[in-house]
């Protein structure tokens, strides 16, 4: 039986692997973006396209479908209970709802998106599967402090899909080679048996998956609608490809602080659940309170860098080819700063259970986001990245005042 939670020792930040974990997100992050700059120093523009729009559509049911269960898994562990083998059956439910989605998805815009290859419907579906198996890994390892383990994680995937990539791009210069590569990198860490740290109790009084995961489903998807759509929004908007590929490495680029904490944030929930299991609902209130107040002042300070210097830095990474106009580079980077924050804030609503309360304040993001959509006027990548940046601000009002409200 696992340990509790409420061991002030074991509840600390100091605890063994920590530093290793943030090592392993660190080059995760930095791989994902070596990965990509490859792609695009190998395929202009056009011809990156589909993949700009297959990452973007994992991205988005991952962060809205696997995000959850790997958060609920995290919970559950961390209060000493078994997840395996029971929370595995919701777990291949949602990957199959993802798949199929996705799958519909790609096969509704096979040609207008993905020139008109059909190979892309299998590979979102096993993107799901594989990463699916991933998500629960890292919870079943974060909920049992096994931090070293969680860095583990991050670094296998991103190393294979890497050299995948490189080697599969050599062999064949096209961008399904790309798509290959990221199916690979999710079923790589299946090589590091991490249900065999899923030593819990088995209780089968605990709350039901659903409850859990409906609430923060529905948060998550108008989240991610705002966070992972930009590629797709300006698509629909009319943009041309090079304008969907420029968008797509221009947000993915800034969102290097949101995808860390994503990686990361199995590391501060078992903490938090501590402090839910003990009640101590004021300490809650004070870190979800300073994280708004922070997030506020690094939003405003990214949109400044964002504005002076984000065209140069994206033009330097990817190309000239994908630079994007001073004004989309500042409301980008401010918007990822506020869902960053945002995003911190929700672990309090997670360790509590409130999970509902995520889907109000996401989707309230959202329906600002869409309306400035509507209302802005201007080129599609200039009024996806308003809408997105006071989409975001938007959210992390409501979170802050939903999660600070007892």
């Amino acid at each position: 039986m696992t340990t509790p939670v409420t061991s002030p020792g074991r509840r600390g930040f100091r605890a063994p692997g920590t530093t290793f974990m943030v090592g392993g997100g660190l080059i995760g992050a930095v791989g994902a973006y070596l990965f990509q700059v490859y792609g695009t120093r190998n395929l202009d523009p056009e011809a990156f396209a589909p993949v700009s729009v297959l990452w973007t559509t994992f991205f988005i049911l991952a962060t809205i479908l696997l995000v959850p269960v790997e958060q609920y898994v995290t919970r559950e562990v961390a209060s000493g209970r078994k997840a395996l083998p029971g929370d595995l059956k919701p777990t291949l439910v949602i990957a199959a709802i993802g798949g199929l989605v996705g799958g519909i998805f790609v096969l509704v815009t096979l040609d207008d998106l993905f020139f008109s290859e059909p190979v892309y419907i299998v590979q979102i579906v096993l993107l799901m599967v594989g990463y699916s198996l991933l998500f629960a890994g890292k919870g079943v390892l974060a909920g049992a402090r096994r931090f070293a383990g969680v860095g583990w994680v991050l670094i296998v995937e991103t190393v294979a899909r890497l050299v995948a990539g490189v080697v599969l791009l050599e062999l064949f210069l096209d961008a399904t080679s790309l798509g290959w590569a990221m199916v690979i990198g999710g079923f790589a860490v299946l090589a590091l048996g991490w249900w065999r740290h899923d030593t819990g109790r088995s209780d089968t009084s605990a709350a039901p998956a659903r409850n859990f995961l409906t609430g923060y489903v529905g948060g998550t998807a108008s989240s991610q609608l705002l966070l992972g759509g930009a590629p797709i929004a300006v698509a629909a908007l009319g943009g041309s490809p090079a304008l969907v590929s420029i968008v797509f490495v221009t947000f993915t680029l800034y969102r290097a602080p949101l995808t860390l904490i994503f990686a990361l944030q199995g590391r501060v929930l078992p903490y938090l659940v501590g402090l839910s299991r003990e009640a101590n609902h004021l300490q809650l209130g004070k870190i979800a309170r300073r994280v708004v107040m922070a997030g506020t002042g690094l939003a405003l300070a990214g949109g400044l860098v964002g504005w002076l210097v984000g065209p140069a830095v994206v033009g330097l990474l990817y190309g000239e080819q994908y630079s994007p106009t001073a004004v989309v580079a500042m409301f980008a980077a401010i918007g990822v700063m506020a869902a960053a924050a945002a995003q911190i804030v929700s672990q309090v609503l997670v360790a509590e259970g409130r999970t509902s309360r995520l889907s109000w304040a996401w989707l309230g993001g959202l329906i600002v986001g869409l309306a400035v959509l509507l209302l802005v006027g201007g080129e599609p990548d200039t009024r996806v990245a308003v809408a997105f940046a006071v989409g975001e601000a938007g959210a992390l009002g409501l979170m802050a005042v939903l999660a600070m409200r007892r």
